[in-house]
C-alpha cells in the first residue's frame, strides 16, 4: 500500500502522517490504518532538511546516541548517526499542541522512502502520555472480553506464557511486547495492542479493560502472589520513562498510582507449561475459567 498521507488509530487515538513524497505503509502499520481526517488527535509531518537544525535550547542529555534539546517548541530528539554525514539530521520535534515534525536529510530520503517506518522515532511514550496512557513491557493476552497483561524482563518467559493461553484457551495474543495501557475518561484501565511490538511481530488494534497484570518468573513450581505496594517497583522498570521531563514523569507517577489501585497485580513463579494457564485462570476467572 502506497501513500503520503495516511492516519493510524489505536487505543482510541487517532495519528496522522504527512509526508512529502509516497512511500509503502509499513507492515505494522496496516493494522491500524483508519479513514483519513483533517483532524485527528495527534499529526506528525515529515520535512526534509538542506541545512543542519539549529536546537532553540539547550541540550538536556545524550542517551543511546540520541541528542535531546528542550527548546521554545517542544522537546527535539536529534540522531547524529542517521544524519548524512554533513551535519542534516534525522530528528523528531514533539510539540505540546499535538503537531509535530520529523525531519530527514533531503539527500538520503530517497534511501529513506524506500525503507521508511518512523515508529521507533516519535515519542511513542510521550504520544501516549497526552492521551493517559503509557508502554507496558509486557505480552497481551485477551480472554473472555478482557485482557490479562505478562510483564517481566527479557528472558522472564512472558511471550513463551503468551502462547500457552492460546494453545491451551480460546485466548489471542494482541502483542507480543509493547502493552498500550490507558486510563479511559470513565476512569477504567483497558490494555491494547500498539505499533511497537519488538521482534514478535504481534500487532492488532484491539483493546479490552485490564482483568489483571502478572509478573512473570521462572519457577520450578507454579504460584501465584498478589502484591501490593510492591507491584510499583517491578513494574515501573518495565516501562519507557522520560526522567529529564518532569510533566511526563508526573503524568505517568499518576497513571500508576490508579493502575494499582484499580487492577490486581499478580507475581506469577511458573513452569512453561498447561498448569500455569490453568492457574492463573484460575486466579482472575475462578469456575469461570476459559479450558
Amino acid at each position: 500500500m502506497v501513500r503520503d498521507t495516511f492516519c493510524l488509530r489505536f487505543s482510541g487515538i487517532t495519528v496522522r502522517f504527512d509526508l512529502p513524497t509516497q512511500i509503502t505503509v509499513p507492515q505494522n502499520f496496516l493494522p491500524f490504518l483508519c479513514p483519513d481526517t483533517d483532524t485527528p488527535d495527534d499529526r506528525y509531518t515529515v520535512e526534509l532538511l538542506h541545512a543542519p537544525l539549529r536546537p532553540s535550547g539547550p541540550r538536556v542529555l545524550t542517551l543511546d546516541e540520541t541528542d535531546i534539546y528542550e527548546t521554545d517548541k517542544g522537546w527535539l530528539h536529534i540522531h547524529p548517526v542517521l544524519g548524512d554525514g554533513e551535519g542534516c539530521q534525522v530528528a523528531c520535534l514533539f510539540c505540546p499542541d499535538g503537531c509535530h515534525t520529523v525531519y530527514y536529510p533531503a539527500s538520503k530520503w530517497a534511501y529513506y522512502s524506500e525503507v521508511w517506518n518512523c515508529s521507533h522515532l516519535i515519542q511513542g511514550e510521550q504520544l501516549l502520555a497526552r492521551h493517559d496512557a503509557m508502554l507496558l513491557h509486557s505480552s497481551l493476552v485477551l480472554c473472555q472480553g478482557k485482557t490479562l497483561l505478562f510483564s517481566g524482563p527479557s528472558g522472564a518467559g512472558k511471550s513463551t506464557h503468551a502462547a500457552l493461553w492460546e494453545a491451551h484457551t480460546d485466548a489471542r495474543v494482541l502483542n507480543g511486547d509493547r502493552t498500550v495501557i490507558q486510563r479511559r475518561s470513565d476512569g477504567t484501565f483497558w490494555g491494547g495492542g500498539s505499533i511497537w511490538s519488538g521482534t514478535s511481530g504481534i500487532f492488532s488494534p484491539e483493546q479490552a479493560p485490564i482483568a489483571a497484570i502478572f509478573l512473570v518468573e521462572k519457577s520450578p513450581e507454579n504460584r501465584v502472589e498478589r502484591l501490593g505496594a510492591n507491584a510499583f517497583p517491578p513494574l515501573y522498570t518495565q516501562t519507557i520513562l522520560r526522567s529529564w521531563d518532569s510533566r511526563f514523569m508526573e503524568k505517568i507517577l499518576d497513571l500508576f498510582s490508579q493502575l494499582l489501585d484499580q487492577i490486581p497485580v499478580y507475581r506469577l513463579y511458573c513452569r512453561p507449561d498447561r498448569e500455569a494457564v490453568e492457574l492463573v485462570a484460575k486466579t482472575v476467572f475462578g469456575k469461570e475459567a476459559p479450558l
